[in-house]
């Protein structure tokens, strides 16, 4: 069963991510005018509202006002760095970059400004870019917690391990609770092999902390390899807060609903998975409903959101079980509806005939079972964990050898 890690890339995200980093106090104070100061406060209550519009509101409300008030006082480096940061959380990323750059040619000592444009450099693909503003940032503010943090994440990024490594113990050095890089180390200590320190490094994190929604995607994923379905789906429940039409996220829900037997919520997380599907918003005919292990066989299922083509299948459960010399065996179950079978009908039947098949890495299968009409997902799997126990026959097929 997969068990790898999605990729620690935070700084690359989605805009969901734009808006996780806290602003922090800083070393050098610039003086900031009693409209900027009203601005930017505006500015950060939207940017964390739980009312989706409230930020895109903000910056349309604000994005005139700072741009008018730096036609009158073009030599205020906190209206550039202002206007920057509207542009950025609207995904403006070139005119982001040139008002954080108007700043930093103004007021050249504020770490935050080299901050924000290193945060920012992340979603162009600056990685090089990204790492030096980050880092003249530890230069300027060495003991803000948030400038290691990210800056450490800049290098997990780039895949530079060591190095982010080393960012991410400085931060914890300066705040041992900081759940950011505690999130980051154990998830780089899981991916070395050391589930124990690794799972005591997440144990400091929590649903609320960190912000960073793919962080807490990567988080709830530990959980669940790990078996601990209650904090997988706390964490994966976050992420989907912040990331509303990932459908990824939306499966993980459907999984964890289903481990912990919590089918009303099952439905509804499947439902708006669904309906993201029906508008043109997932980019797979199928999503993984749900991961089990039935004996020392393990068992990942995958739901087709469609019955397309001429060998239409809805569920196919991808089966591994032990096999010698240490080689697992792959093979899998399947409910499908096949042009086929459905021209054999009698005359007047209307209803699609399914059947429950197995097959082998080289196609070779049994059928185990035919419907008239489409079974539920629960009697399918009921069906499947059957005939792994042994306790269903074929009733017909070519040739499926199981070792």
């Amino acid at each position: 069963m997969p068990r790898s890690l999605v990729c620690l890339a935070l700084l690359t995200l989605s805009v969901a991510c734009r808006t996780a980093a806290p602003v922090a106090p800083d070393t050098v104070q610039v003086a900031r005018t009693p409209a900027a100061a009203e601005w930017e406060k505006q500015l950060d209550v939207a940017r964390f509202s739980s009312e989706p519009t409230a930020l895109r509101q903000a910056c349309a409300r604000l994005q005139p006002r700072l741009e008018a008030a730096i036609q009158k006082d073009p030599a205020d480096a906190h209206l550039h760095y202002l206007l920057g940061r509207v542009y950025f959380y609207g995904e403006r990323d070139a005119e982001a970059g040139q008002e954080f750059d108007k700043a930093l040619a103004l007021a050249p000592e504020v770490a935050e400004y080299h901050y924000l444009k290193g945060y920012s450099l992340g979603f162009t693909q600056d990685s090089q870019g990204s790492i030096a503003e980050l880092t003249r940032a530890t230069e300027l503010a060495p003991r803000t917690v948030k400038y290691w943090s990210s800056l450490g994440a800049a290098l997990a990024a780039k895949q530079d391990k060591d190095k982010a490594r080393d960012a991410f113990e400085h931060a914890i050095a300066l705040d041992p609770e900081d759940a950011e890089s505690s999130g980051f180390l154990g998830l780089m200590r899981l991916e070395e092999g050391n589930e124990a320190e690794a799972l005591r490094w997440l144990a400091k994190t929590t649903p609320q902390q960190p912000r960073q929604p793919m962080l807490q995607y990567n988080i709830a994923q530990a959980y669940q390899n790990h078996g601990d379905h209650e904090r997988a789906l706390a964490h994966f429940q976050s992420a989907a807060q912040a990331m509303p039409e990932d459908w990824r996220t939306l499966a993980k829900l459907v999984q964890e609903h289903e481990s912990l037997k919590q089918l009303k919520e099952r439905d509804a997380a499947r439902a708006r998975l669904v309906k993201l599907n029906d508008e043109g918003k997932v980019d797979s005919p199928f999503f993984v409903r749900e991961q089990f292990q039935e004996g020392t066989a393990k068992v990942m299922v995958a739901e087709h959101f469609k019955l397309e083509g001429d060998w239409a299948v809805r569920y196919v459960f991808y089966v591994e079980t032990p096999g010698t010399n240490g080689t697992p065996v792959r093979w899998r179950l399947s409910l499908g509806s096949y042009s086929f079978t459905n021209e054999l009908r009698p005359p007047g039947v209307t209803e699609r005939t399914f059947h429950f098949d197995g097959y082998e890495e080289d196609d070779s299968h049994l059928t185990f079972a035919f419907f008239r009409g489409e079974p539920s997902f629960e009697d399918t799997r009921k069906l499947a964990v059957a005939l792994l126990r042994g306790e269903v026959k074929p009733v017909s097929g070519t040739r499926f050898n199981r070792e």
